[in-house]
Order: C-alpha cells, then sequence, then structure tokens
C-alpha cells in the first residue's frame, strides 16, 4: 500500500536531524508516534544514509491517483503494454526514430 501523499512522513521527521540512515529513521518516526502507513512507507524505503528530508520524501512511495480502482490500474499497465512483474527487457520497445541528420 503506497501512501496517498507525504504529510504524514514529513510531520513524523519535521526534527529529524540529517544525515541518517533508514533504521535511525525509522526509530524516530516511531518516537514521534508516526501513522501506521507513514511507518509502513518509511520501512520501504532502500537501506542506506538520507542526506536530507527532501531525499526520503522523494523515496517514499507516493500513490499518484489514489481514487482509482485496481481494475483501472490494471487497465492502465495493460494499455501502456506493461504487465506487473515483467523485467524491462522482456516488455516490447518501440521503434526509435530515425535520426536524418
Amino acid at each position: 500500500m503506497k501512501l496517498h501523499d507525504t504529510r504524514s512522513v514529513a510531520a513524523a521527521l519535521n526534527d529529524m536531524d540529517f544525515p541518517a540512515d533508514k533504521e535511525s529513521i525509522l526509530a524516530h518516526a516511531r518516537a514521534r508516534g508516526a501513522t501506521e502507513d507513514a511507518e509502513r512507507a518509511l520501512r520501504s524505503l532502500p537501506l542506506g544514509e538520507y542526506a536530507s528530508m527532501a531525499e526520503v520524501l522523494r523515496s517514499v512511495p507516493v500513490d499518484p491517483a489514489p481514487d482509482r480502482t485496481e481494475d483501472e490500474r490494471m487497465q492502465q499497465h495493460r494499455r501502456q503494454g506493461r504487465k506487473a512483474g515483467l523485467a524491462e527487457s522482456m516488455r516490447p520497445s518501440r521503434p526509435k526514430p530515425i535520426d536524418r541528420g
């Protein structure tokens, strides 16, 4: 499950000192009473050190269209020629335009 926006994460980390690693970020958020969704999103962060809150917020998975149903999401994937879990190398490619320079 993805967040609809990053406000709950930002609220939990508003007084965090950076740089910080993932475990420190999670511990800080828990100590500040982060929502369950915010904590889940922070657990999904890749391991590493984050230089700023902006970097953390860019790394948190956010659902750009929370009002779409699962059927609508699957239809969009089909329209884009993508199947869930399909590697990029296995996806159909579009021909590149010819450079006539």
